[in-house]
């Protein structure tokens, strides 16, 4: 049995783990909001969390890896440190760092996953330096129109980035646009998976859109 001594000494512990968590998180949560981010008007608000945005055009390094069996959480992880090791200067000809952006972006098909992280808005394909690392490229990204479901939790699995693009497309039937024919499932993440708490973390899933005929 647990001495009311040690019991207290441990819920002191505790409290203070729970105390460093919950100011962690929160400093994360707000330096992440502080990232630079691609420049966007919302045309418009659709209910349930959709909107329709106009972006102006951003450059990404990108990362395009094979699925790891049925693992799309594997491969896109590998994606992420690829395009980290871009901007942190180990896989750059320049050994140039870069500063953090979001969101981070992924795509994902039975053939691939890519992952790609948005350039700063000063950089463009001339002045950025050539990855060294064959599965990274850098990618104009033109200007355009895409639908977005915003929601908050952990990084989403496959069956919620389903279900958050279905909602898209519903929402999307009263509106002006539609989606672009084989549109790829966009999936973005604005905050680290691990210090942000889940409640305060912006996921968003989507895809490009054009107007109704």
């Amino acid at each position: 049995m647990i001495s009311p001594l040690v019991w207290k000494v441990l819920s002191a512990i505790l409290a203070s783990l729970v105390t460093v968590r919950i100011t962690s998180g929160l400093v994360a949560y707000n330096a992440a909001n502080k990232l630079e981010r691609p420049k966007y008007e919302v045309l418009e608000r659709l209910g349930g969390g959709v909107e329709v945005r106009r972006y102006e055009s951003y450059v990404v390094a990108e990362a395009t890896m094979s699925p790891e069996g049925s693992s799309m959480r594997a491969a896109s992880g590998n994606g992420f440190r690829a395009c980290a090791g871009y901007i942190f200067g180990k896989k750059n000809r320049q050994q140039r760092t870069f500063a953090m952006t979001a969101p981070v972006r992924m795509t994902s098909r039975a053939e691939a996953v890519k992952v790609s992280f948005v350039m700063a808005r000063n950089e463009s394909l001339r002045t950025l330096p050539v990855p060294t690392d064959a599965n990274v490229k850098l990618k104009a990204i033109p200007a355009h129109v895409a639908a977005f479901a915003r929601f908050s939790g952990r990084p989403p699995r496959e069956s919620v980035v389903e279900r958050k693009r279905r909602l898209v497309e519903t929402k999307l039937g009263t509106s002006r646009f539609r989606p672009l024919r084989d549109a790829d499932t966009l999936v973005y993440g604005y905050h680290d998976p691990f210090l942000t708490p889940n409640l305060l973390r912006r996921n968003e899933v989507g895809f490009f859109v054009d107007p109704k005929p």
